[in-house]
């Protein structure tokens, strides 16, 4: 699947099958993921590969929604995206640690896509609790987290905005035709 295709058809998945999905899968997936780009190439980034049924119960559960909970346990994974803040730059009163680790993933979702596999980007969570079962150190803020696995659900492609209502030339509001 190219990346025109995987940017087109990815979709948030809420519900898993058991199949399993090869070491050497999440790996390529990660791979893609930290060569993102980042803030002078600080890659603040660090990710969890979640595998335990105890661990992901429990972050599941963190969402404090029932569907990301049962998806975070069918999912034979669950890849955590963490990072220092102050291994990204501060301009302009902006921290660019979230911009940084939104660009890993978005290569993360993108390159599972192509594997056929499905994602769901978690980004409201109980951070203390995601913190406490993964023993991450304090000074980590712990930014999304996805299941990773093989879908179980019809998928439906829901609407976007027109193009002329997102893209512009040269000022606000004049398309690019």
């Amino acid at each position: 699947m190219d990346v025109y295709e995987a940017a087109g058809s990815r979709m948030s998945v809420r519900s898993y099958k058991h199949d399993p999905v090869s070491k050497e899968t999440v790996i390529r997936i990660l791979e893609a993921a930290r060569r993102a780009p980042s803030w002078a190439n600080k890659q603040c980034w660090r990710f969890i590969v979640v595998d335990s049924q105890v661990e992901k119960k429990i972050i599941g559960k963190a969402s404090g929604q029932a569907n990301i909970a049962k998806a975070c346990e069918e999912a034979p994974y669950i890849i955590v995206l963490c990072a220092n803040s102050k291994e990204s730059g501060v301009k302009n009163g902006m921290e660019y640690f979230m911009f940084d680790c939104g660009l890993a993933m978005e290569n993360l979702v993108l390159t599972a896509q192509s594997e056929g596999l499905s994602t769901c980007i978690v980004g409201w969570f109980d951070e203390k609790a995601v913190k406490a079962v993964l023993k991450i150190p304090e000074d980590f803020k712990v930014v999304a987290f996805t299941p990773l696995g093989y879908g179980n659900e019809k998928l439906i492609i829901r609407s976007r905005k027109k193009q002329d209502e997102t893209v512009y030339c040269n000022i606000w509001g004049r398309g690019l035709e």
